[in-house]
């Protein structure tokens, strides 16, 4: 209902009565009688969608909470009541990537990508939340239940829509209502018996991590960043784990490594710089059961992942064995600071970083022809490509495909896959076959992917939990002369990077020392604050200590200079 922002009209508060009705009408259709609304004051407006147009309630932050349909008095809860209120909707499992693929994308959700066993309540036309099997309270979807699910006992082979999505995270709603919350890091779990685990804790991506470091952690519900910190000590088998994961990590999706490389280079620049964010005083080779890099390696080569060449300590890693068991089962985790600004080909030491501001990642979603592309150069499947990645896959595709020109190795004799993708928009039958290796990844990127970005805060967190697609936002600054000759700045475009206008009204206030409002941006469609002043310096400069860097930023500056006498 929401694949794109509806547009919205102004909050009013509800009635007393108008609100004590509404509660009673979400009790009688969800079956919850002990339901109640998060906050005393319950507000409502008016949206206007591609297809629909209906009423959505909110809570005393504007957080929206329900949500109608004009013309049907059936009530959706948001994801974000379900977060309050985890029983409040019977709730179907799936896979995690189903999520972030599919529905996210605006799919609905296959019967074959549920799980079973269903819930009881889950018949024809009931709602339902929708949540991965990792964090199963969890909800980050909304939607109508479209089969007899409680009557399938297995999935594989079925065919159909089981749950037609009407909302989830992160889609139009929450983008209209400039919604900042993020899905809750745990939810507790309950056991068979009916009493609550606290320490089954739902992690996107440290989940194995945690479960096997948690008997020494005495704070439970910590996240895994946190785990050096919560740790006073850690015993051999700890080391030897977080050393095992990083091997993992290093032979399955270090895309950097490459063969044959010493042992030390193996060591320093791949494992060490795959482990999570652990401090490396306390986890090294030399704290692990093995003390030495060659009785890791050794260990490892007689396992069968690795295969060595030298004697002693003087040893060559020359190839991996990939087909492991525990290689195709292995579950990638996040890294820490320096790995990930590695990873993503960030230098960490550039001013930009150093200097407290933001940063961005520029990622590719491939379609049609890429895909094939992907697939044909081994790549792993994943949604989102870095340019490094994609060039890579050319490397590779050119490879296994033997298409380096043998007159000059700087050239590359395109076969139909490669022509087709760098010369889609070109109708010329004539364009020449062969073409310099470096002039194939412009127009390659520019006709089979579509661009997207990623902000990281200063801390190497993320700004948005999805990319956002198309080109980076740029704040747009603008001192002019109003009629009445009075100057003013005008600020617009910056709640891409999530500063409140009215937080930026009242530091500029203070900082120019002169009066500010906040109206609409007729550019960007979006709020826009006006300082009295030529102010875009001291604009500037405040962005900048909140962390945007210059080159985010454009200043306009349409006074006219004044002659010289």
């Amino acid at each position: 209902m929401f694949k794109k922002e509806p547009h919205i009209k102004a909050l009013s508060n509800l009635k007393n009565s108008e609100r004590k009705k509404l509660l009673q009408i979400c009790k009688k259709q969800t079956n919850n009688e002990e339901y109640t609304f998060p906050t005393s004051t319950i507000k409502q407006t008016n949206f206007s969608g591609q297809k629909s147009l209906g009423t959505v309630y909110t809570d005393e932050k504007n957080t929206p909470i329900l949500f109608k349909e004009k013309h049907n008095e059936q009530l959706f809860p948001t994801v974000y009541s379900c977060w309050e209120n985890n029983t409040l909707l019977p709730i179907v499992l799936t896979h995690g990537f189903v999520i972030e693929e599919h529905l996210f994308n605006g799919a609905n959700l296959m019967i074959s990508g549920s799980i079973p066993p269903f819930d009881l309540r889950c018949k024809i036309g009931t709602l339902c939340g929708v949540a991965s099997r990792q964090a199963p309270k969890l909800v980050l979807a909304v939607g109508i239940v479209e089969m007899d699910l409680p009557s399938y006992n297995r999935v594989i082979g079925e065919t159909g829509v089981a749950v037609k999505i009407i909302h989830h995270f992160s889609d139009g709603l929450s983008k209209a209502f400039k919604v900042n919350l993020e899905p809750p890091a745990a939810f507790d779990v309950a056991s068979e018996d009916g009493d609550i685990d606290s320490t089954q804790i739902e992690f996107q991506e440290e989940t194995k991590i945690v479960e096997e470091t948690r008997k020494n952690v005495q704070e439970a519900n910590i996240n895994i960043e946190e785990i050096a910190d919560v740790l006073d000590h850690l015993s051999v088998s700890d080391v030897d784990y977080f050393i095992t994961r990083a091997l993992y990590y290093t032979l399955t999706q270090d895309k950097s490594l490459a063969l044959p490389i010493s042992a030390s280079n193996f060591i320093s620049n791949h494992i060490m710089h795959n482990l999570p964010p652990i401090d490396h005083n306390e986890v090294n080779v030399k704290k692990t059961s093995w003390k030495k890099s060659a009785k890791f390696l050794k260990h490892f080569e007689k396992e069968g992942f690795l295969k060595l060449k030298g004697k002693g300590d003087d040893l060559t890693i020359i190839g991996k064995n990939t087909d492991k068991d525990e290689l195709k089962n292995f579950v990638p985790y996040k890294l820490g600071v320096n790995s990930s600004a590695k990873e993503k080909g960030e230098n960490t030491n550039s001013k930009e970083k150093t200097s407290g501001m933001m940063y961005l990642l520029t990622l590719y979603k491939p379609f049609n022809l890429a895909k094939d592309l992907v697939k044909e150069a081994n790549l792993p499947f994943q949604t989102y490509y870095t340019s490094q990645d994609i060039r890579s896959a050319i490397t590779q595709y050119i490879s296994i495909k033997n298409l380096v020109d043998a007159k000059d190795k700087g050239k590359v004799v395109m076969d139909d896959l490669l022509y087709n993708m760098v010369n889609k928009k070109k109708k010329d039958p004539d364009v020449a076959r062969i073409i310099p290796r470096a002039q194939i990844l412009d127009p390659l990127l520019a006709n089979n992917f579509t661009e997207f970005y990623q902000i990281y805060k200063s801390d190497d967190t993320l700004l948005s939990r999805t990319p956002m697609k198309g080109s980076p936002p740029r704040i747009k600054i603008i001192t002019e002369m109003k009629i009445g000759r009075k100057v003013i700045t005008k600020v617009s475009n910056f709640e891409a990077l999530q500063i409140d206008p009215e937080l930026l009204a009242a530091n500029l206030r203070k900082i120019c020392s002169g009066s500010t409002t906040i109206g609409e941006s007729q550019t960007f469609k979006s709020a826009e604050v006006q300082v009295q002043g030529p102010h875009g310096q001291l604009i500037i400069d405040h962005l900048n200590r909140s962390g945007v860097p210059s080159k985010w930023i454009d200043f306009e500056n349409k006074l006219k200079k004044k002659k010289k006498k």
